[in-house]
């Protein structure tokens, strides 16, 4: 009777400690689980990481591009669509500035013209990419000229970069309300405070001064081989 009473008791504590065995194996193999899970966590993390950092990089470099290539480019309002070719509103467009502006442009001044958008009922703006940055320059300090016709001249920008800018007007007229110098730009507000208000507008008279000499009447390209020098010389202006 002892025997068995003993045998019994041996086969509960083996029992038991086959239980305690495998709840340990069962941490084990839950814990082994987790750390792989975790570290497969981790390396897709950081792959997802690498992956929105090489993204955001590609953006700001297809940004920067095409900020680039529309650098010498104007959008002009208001020109009927009479044209038959291209080089129809090429000569259009040439007329329209050499009236306006009081220039003598041909179209070696202009590397390109195209409408933008379908054609609908709506006249279509024209976009006109122009040799050289500082015969843009030009026609922007001088598109008041423009305020007694049917034309008027904007910046070309990217579609996101006019979406952006439009959601900034509301805080730009909020900025203006309280007395303060806001602008925008590109896709950027800039709110000045008096020592940049006073800095700003010393470089602006100075820049004036200078920019009223070279470029009211802006001297057309003899040899577009030449035109490297005066692109490095406009390079300096950020036009908005």
């Amino acid at each position: 009777m002892d025997e068995i009473k003993k045998l019994l008791e041996n086969m509960q504590r083996e029992i038991k400690q086959q239980k305690t065995d495998m709840l340990e194996m069962k941490e084990d193999i839950k814990i082994s689980i987790n750390n792989n899970i975790n570290e497969k966590f981790k390396n897709l993390q950081l792959k997802n990481e690498l992956l929105e950092k090489k993204i955001e990089e590609q953006t700001i470099a297809i940004n920067n591009f095409e900020r680039h290539i529309r650098r010498k480019n104007l959008v002009i309002f208001g020109v009927e669509e009479q044209e038959k070719s291209y080089h129809e509103l090429e000569k259009r467009i040439i007329d329209i500035l050499n009236t306006n502006f009081n220039l003598k442009y041909d179209n070696n001044n202009i590397e390109a013209v195209r409408r933008l958008g379908r054609k609908s009922d709506k006249v279509r703006p024209v976009v006109i990419t122009l040799s050289t940055l500082g015969l843009k320059i030009y026609i922007q300090k001088n598109k008041k000229r423009l305020e007694k016709t049917p034309y008027y001249i904007k910046q070309d920008y990217p579609i996101e970069i006019l979406k952006k800018r439009k959601e900034l007007q509301t805080q730009l007229k909020k900025e203006k309300e309280l007395g303060k110098k806001a602008l925008i730009k590109y896709d950027k507000l800039i709110v000045l405070n008096d020592k940049e208000k006073k800095k700003s507008h010393n470089n602006a008279s100075k820049r004036n001064l200078s920019e009223s000499r070279e470029l009211s009447e802006p001297k057309l390209p003899c040899n577009p081989g030449n035109n490297t020098q005066k692109q490095a010389k406009y390079n300096q202006y950020d036009t908005e």
